[in-house]
């Protein structure tokens, strides 16, 4: 990923972050690093689902 993807990735989910907030729901580090390891091509996208739906079932 190139440094100029990277910055607008960083950029839009700080966007959403925020907006998401305003919304009243809490976005913690530890979301923020998974959405960034989809984005990085680290983890697929049925791993990011099934570590989305684990975190959301334990809340």
């Amino acid at each position: 990923m190139s440094q100029h993807n990277e910055e607008s990735y960083e950029k839009a989910m700080l966007n959403a972050k925020a907006s998401m907030e305003l919304s009243g729901f809490t976005i913690t580090e530890e979301h923020m690093e998974l959405v960034r390891a989809k984005l990085k091509g680290e983890i697929t996208e049925e791993e990011f689902l099934k570590i989305a739906l684990e975190k959301a079932k334990k809340k």
